[in-house]
């Protein structure tokens, strides 16, 4: 009489060390996208020179003055969509 093979337990396949780090990559690509869309935008409408540091770098916020808190608020935005 033949062996019944088992079937594969249920989830092994879908946590590879190789799709969970793509999906790591995906996942802080659409972040980074969405920050930096937002940032431009919000950069350029507020008459602000544009440039990688209000993306990346979070002193260039400042607390004392409502552009601060807009870019806060921006960042904030871009971690709900993104």
């Amino acid at each position: 009489m033949a062996r019944l093979r088992r079937s594969p337990r249920p989830g092994l396949n879908d946590a590879s060390p190789a799709r969970i780090l793509t999906q790591i990559c995906l996942l802080q690509l659409g972040w980074y996208a969405t920050a930096t869309a937002l940032t431009v935008f919000t950069a350029l409408t507020a008459g602000k020179a544009v440039s990688l540091a209000l993306v990346l770098d979070w002193r260039t916020l400042r607390g004392d003055i409502t552009e601060g808190y807009m870019f806060g608020l921006v960042w904030i935005l871009s971690s709900a969509v993104g």
